[in-house]
């Protein structure tokens, strides 16, 4: 594998990572661009770019702008799934406009808060895409900004703090206010390519009803359910990578 760092802006931040490489150069390269979790990075989620990279994919590995947790910076307080999206709108394109990508072959993956938000932008970018590959993807966070929860912390929701932590990362009113307002089954259910999830049976965090929801909402969606905590951490990992080889396998003919 060869690895590069890279820079580009979003919004005016700056948003940083590293492009995981096979060894054989080619002109083009097929690519992922793949997003991680709430209270997370880039350097937790590149397990999941080793069966892309072996199969001859190009992977951005990427921190968001102002997730608190990994090398972009950022202030987290303004963090939210809005502005998550927003960073993956920013992402294709400039992924799209260097010269060795493969404009025809791009896909959005993302792990937990990072697949729901790749979820979400999907259908923004759905001409700029091939399909979504999405891990473990936290739908359930509107869900449970509407009872005053960030992940681990509870809120007043008519009284939300100017800055709150949930396990090491400070949020702030964005995260709970603009995960209110949406409402992912109608904003993904129009997206046609092809979607695949890997979710674990045991996730005490996104419950796997979450998975099999979008599932039903998706045209066009392979689920599979595996024995797994949230994140993979203890249980799944292994399985995880050896359904998406399997998967990535049964399309990749180029």
């Amino acid at each position: 594998m060869r690895i590069k760092y890279f820079s580009t802006l979003s919004e005016g931040d700056k948003l940083r990572g590293f492009i995981v490489m096979p060894k054989e150069e080619k002109d083009k390269y097929p690519v992922v661009i793949l997003s991680h979790g709430m209270c997370s990075n880039l350097f937790v989620t590149a397990p999941y770019a080793i069966p892309f990279v072996k199969a001859g994919y190009a992977v951005f590995l990427y921190d968001f702008t102002k997730s608190g947790s990994g090398i972009s910076g950022g202030d987290s307080t303004k963090m939210s799934l809005k502005t998550e999206a927003k960073d993956i709108e920013n992402m294709v394109s400039y992924v799209r406009g260097l010269p060795w990508v493969d404009t025809d072959h791009v896909i959005l993956s993302g792990c937990s808060q990072g697949g729901i938000t790749s979820a979400l932008t999907a259908p923004k970018v759905e001409d700029l895409i091939e399909r979504i590959i999405l891990y473990y993807p936290a739908f359930c966070i509107p869900d449970d900004a509407r009872t005053g929860r960030a992940m681990v912390t509870k809120v007043d929701l008519d009284n939300i703090p100017e800055t709150y932590w949930t396990l090491f990362v400070k949020l702030g009113p964005p995260y709970l206010l603009d995960s209110l307002e949406l409402e992912p089954w109608k904003e993904i259910k129009d997206f046609k390519k092809p979607v695949f999830i890997v979710h674990g049976k045991e996730d005490p965090i996104v419950n796997i009803k979450y998975a099999r929801k979008a599932a039903s909402v998706y045209e066009n969606c392979i689920l599979k359910e595996i024995h797994g905590d949230h994140g993979f951490i203890f249980i799944g990992l292994p399985r995880s990578i050896k359904e998406t080889n399997k998967y990535i396998a049964s399309y990749k003919d180029y």
